[in-house]
């Protein structure tokens, strides 16, 4: 086995442990989120020049208040399941993002737009 094939096997490798995480990470959230009575939770996230993070989680009903341990790790989660769907967004001009959860029946909506610079160029020679 080549180095490179080694390399490929332990990134996918990498990348099934990582999404078998984020389920697990999911089904302890639901539960505990369930129990405070939250019904959905929105993650605004952004990022570029080779960072980013979590701007701000939306919880409804606005009436609870997560725990600063329990925000941290919704903020986790938000921003890990975002970037599974658009990994290296932060490169560059950056991308920013919402990821809405709706806790009654555990579905994901993320909408993401990717920011990138356009040059339209127009060279006139030998007129």
């Amino acid at each position: 086995m080549t180095q490179a094939t080694d390399f490929y096997a332990q990134m996918l490798e990498a990348q099934k442990r990582a999404a078998e995480e984020r389920v697990e990470t999911r089904a302890a959230l639901l539960s505990e989120l369930r129990a405070l009575g939250v019904t959905s939770i929105e993650v605004q996230y952004e990022g570029y020049g080779d960072a980013g993070n979590v701007e701000d989680v939306v919880v409804t009903p606005d009436t609870i208040t997560l725990t600063e341990e329990l925000r941290r790790r919704v903020e986790d989660f938000g921003w890990d399941f975002a970037y599974a769907l658009s990994p290296g967004f932060e490169n560059n001009e950056g991308g920013y993002g919402e990821l809405t959860w709706s806790l009654e029946t555990d579905k994901i909506d993320v909408s993401h737009s990717n920011r990138y610079i356009e040059t339209d160029t127009t060279e006139h020679e030998g007129l």
